[in-house]
């Protein structure tokens, strides 16, 4: 068995981590908060991109028509059936969810930080839609301390041109 994975695959795998870190399985809460994208609402072009799929990606994301607690607690009671003593990570995923007013973000991001069992947050995002007072507001949470010193942060992210580039950060 490797050393560092509960299903000997040949990495470190993010659940051994949270495992080790945390005592128990940790899972994403998919949610939907119905932003929109640049390359959909004219800020960039129109029509969205080949990344993202009709619904932006959120196919399994909560309902957008329901307030984002909801969302939480519908899309997390479905998946404690299978992981009945896990603690959560809110996934901001479909769209482009720094695509909207810090305010908004704030707000949003806030009623998820509030719920019982919540570990952090997860933003998929895209780099031309992150303005400089949301890069402030990014490192405000980062202060919250929900990163501890020695954590193994991945960063990565690609371009329209296919190129890519990834780093591995010691907090």
């Amino acid at each position: 068995m490797f050393k560092y994975s509960l299903d000997n695959k040949r990495y470190h795998t993010l659940d051994y981590y949270y495992k080790n870190r945390f005592n128990e399985k940790i899972f994403k809460v998919s949610l939907n908060a119905n932003f929109s994208c640049p390359n959909i609402d004219g800020t960039v072009g129109y029509g969205g991109c080949i990344y993202c799929s009709k619904s932006g990606s959120g196919e399994f994301a909560g309902n957008k028509e329901d307030e984002i607690v909801k969302q939480f607690n519908d899309v997390k009671n479905m998946m404690l059936k299978k992981w009945p003593n896990g603690k959560y990570i809110g996934y901001f995923q479909a769209r482009t969810n720094t695509h909207a007013p810090v305010e908004v973000l704030r707000k949003l991001h806030d009623k998820i930080l509030e719920q019982e069992g919540i570990i952090g947050l997860n933003i998929g995002t895209r780099p031309d839609a992150i303005s400089d007072e949301c890069l402030d507001y990014l490192d405000e949470l980062n202060k919250k301390g929900l990163l501890q010193e020695g954590d193994k942060l991945v960063l990565s992210g690609f371009g329209g041109g296919l190129t890519w580039g990834a780093s591995l950060i010691e907090w």
